[in-house]
């Protein structure tokens, strides 16, 4: 170290300097020191416009040092200059992770903010930000998060994904009073009276006047068919604003189910005062029929309607006509007229306050209206589609979730139809119309049918085991003993090839992320880099060898190493790294041929010799050939007595040869 040291004192900038000092300092146990030559480094081949062979410099970085953030976060930073967004979006919620354990808060939502700007369409990182700002009590941006997140579900329609974080931020907060109301309405919207109820009881026993709590309540009794309770409600929401026609409709739905004829006479006589009071004439005149269609000689109504005549009926029968029907539609055109968008945000309004006061028929009628009058209106058909989802209608809740994936690919939003073809799948797994949408879209989109299964590996601790299909993922973190890990130093050369798996699949909590498409990553590095390469340039090639082992593109890094070997220069590390991807393909002998021909280099030194024959008694041992790699290292202590942790691997092979 200290020798390494005062060479860099003459060349501050010698890198190849600098990673020997990484490999020193990590064998001698001096985690700081180490950490700080990765950063010199990884700065000088970003500056340089290396980001692959930085991002391979902070792999090295993180595995000396797993619970240092500011590593993560620059290897995100540096995934996303190489265009590779899947990966830096995990290497920053690995950075969460870590802030979080440490209890720095603040830090963990700054990058979790980067993350949602970088992937604004993912709902994952908006749970996870606004778990965040629950837990550190600011519950201004936690509203803000949450609205944000319920706007997105609700509009992708994926409200039973929405119901489950509400649920869990409910539980969180304590029971807070404004995820309370969240909660309670998508209960109600849900269909879900009975747990709206609980959840409401519970709000209004600390507030008692909560409005919004009480018209919540009273759809849900209306729902379940508790018209006294409903009743009960209603009379007292009246009596705080007797100019609600909402809640006069309500008092109509009950006395009609009822059968009481006086209270619903006198329902629609509040109405029409009200429609009076506004100036609305037809409207106000429709009630007092309805009120003589109960009660023929009502003299009130009579003289309101100017009929004077107190005896007999009507002259013709008036048949029951909603109070609130709209005077006049407009003729359904082609193109969207200054009238019909009046009548639109008209009707979206009325819908929406049906909604609200749990008018669903009257509500499903208007929004049946406006999707004739503006077949295309996204927000009609999401309204429609939502509807569908409370009256537990699962035929038109699919058939308008279609309706709006038509919409999106029209208007060329390839990735909102992809999301709401995935969310009829969430409904509908089998829906073939989604099916065949996404794999148009996007065919390793579709989702697999995982089956948990249960492996046991020698010597390896099992973190997730999944099957797909006739393939299994198992990642495995191998147990170290503290003597193989003070005799195993870093091998920077290893260290830097192999690469950590960043599947975003694995980060817990992040199942929804989409990542950048490999093959597209792949197509656009091939034409854009390697295809212009220069015939004698043998430092790209061999970069290039690395990258494709990192994408794990294991026949491409081959050829790459094989190129790079035809210079003096780099022959014996394209040799040795060639050695490295026989041994990921499973080629054990192709790798020992490959170290061979670099053991028989020209002018090869005893110290390359002594870590050729190294790798290849690493290569026998983990084949088990015992023998083998006993007269390898055997070789290596003969090389260089003092080689790396040599004397005690041949102490335990002799063990093994001799027992």
């Amino acid at each position: 170290i200290d020798e390494y040291k005062k060479v860099l004192t003459l060349d501050p900038q010698d890198i190849r300097t600098r990673l020997k000092l990484i490999d020193l300092y990590g064998r001698a146990g001096k985690l700081n020191e180490a950490i700080d030559e990765c950063l010199q480094v990884t700065e000088v081949y970003a500056d340089q416009g290396f980001y692959l062979k930085a991002i391979a410099v902070y792999k090295q970085a993180v595995r000396m040092d797993p619970d240092n953030p500011l590593l993560y976060r620059n290897m995100g930073e540096m995934y996303v200059k190489q265009g590779l967004m899947g990966d830096a979006l995990t290497a920053f919620k690995r950075g969460v992770d870590v802030l979080r354990h440490q209890g720095l808060s603040s830090e963990a939502e700054d990058l979790l903010v980067r993350m949602e700007e970088m992937a604004p369409e993912n709902a994952a990182i908006k749970i996870h930000l606004a778990e965040l700002f629950l837990e550190d009590g600011k519950y201004e941006a936690f509203e803000e998060e949450l609205t944000k997140l319920i706007l997105q579900l609700r509009g992708e329609g994926r409200s039973g994904k929405l119901l489950q974080a509400v649920e869990s931020f409910y539980e969180r907060s304590n029971h807070a009073p404004s995820v309370l109301t969240h909660l309670a309405e998508l209960y109600v919207d849900l269909g879900e009276e009975v747990k709206a109820l609980g959840v409401i009881r519970e709000g209004l026993a600390n507030d008692p006047v909560n409005r919004d709590l009480r018209l919540l309540a009273l759809r849900a009794h209306l729902a379940l068919g508790e018209w006294a309770e409903g009743r009960r409600m209603a009379l007292a929401l009246h009596e705080e604003d007797p100019d609600d026609l909402f809640i006069l409709e309500q008092l109509v739905t009950i006395a009609q189910a009822r059968g009481e004829k006086t209270e619903l006479a006198e329902a629609y006589k509040a109405m029409a005062a009200v429609y009076g009071r506004r100036g609305q004439q037809q409207k106000e005149e429709a009630c007092y029929r309805n009120v003589l269609d109960i009660f023929p000689d009502d003299a009130e109504a009579h003289i309101s309607l100017g009929d004077v005549r107190l005896e007999g009926a009507p002259e013709a029968p008036i048949g029951p006509e909603p109070p609130t029907a709209p005077e006049s539609e407009p003729e359904v055109t082609e193109a969207e007229t200054p009238g019909e968008t009046d009548a639109l945000q008209e009707g979206l309004v009325e819908a929406e306050l049906y909604l609200k006061y749990g008018m669903e028929e009257r509500a499903a009628e208007k929004l049946c209206e406006l999707v004739e009058l503006v077949p295309h209106d996204l927000q009609v058909r999401q309204k429609l589609r939502d509807l569908y989802q409370r009256k537990g209608e699962h035929e038109g809740w699919v058939r308008e979730q279609s309706r709006i994936a038509e919409i999106f690919l029209k208007e060329k939003r390839e990735e909102e139809a992809l999301r709401a073809y995935q969310a009829m799948l969430e409904v509908d797994p089998t829906n073939e119309e989604a099916i065949s949408g996404i794999r148009q879209l996007k065919p390793d989109a579709l989702p697999p049918r995982p089956a948990d299964v249960e492996i046991e590996l020698d010597g390896a601790m099992v973190e997730s085991v999944a099957v797909v299909g006739e393939e299994r993922a198992v990642r495995e973190r191998e147990r170290e003993t503290p003597a193989e890990r003070e005799e195993e130093f870093f091998d920077l050369q290893k260290e830097v090839l192999d690469s950590a798996d960043h599947g975003l699949g694995s980060v817990e909590g992040f199942e929804d992320f989409e990542v950048s498409e490999l093959d597209d990553i792949v197509r656009e590095f091939k034409s854009g880099i390697a295809e212009n390469v220069e015939a004698g340039d043998y430092e790209t090639r061999y970069n290039l060898g690395v990258a494709y082992r990192e994408m794990d593109l294991l026949e491409d890094a081959a050829k790459e190493f094989e190129l790079a070997a035809q210079s003096p220069d780099k022959a014996r590390e394209a040799y040795t790294s060639l050695a490295l991807v026989y041994r990921d393909m499973g080629k054990r002998e192709d790798a020992f041929g490959a170290l061979r021909r670099a053991l028989a280099l020209p002018g090869i030194t005893p110290p390359d010799q002594a870590a050729i024959l190294h790798e290849m008694g690493v290569f026998a041992e983990e084949e088990e050939d015992w023998e083998r790699a006993l007269r390898l290292f055997e070789q290596v202590a003969d090389t260089d007595p003092s080689h790396r942790g040599v004397q005690s691997r041949i102490r335990r092979l002799r063990s093994r040869v001799e027992g």
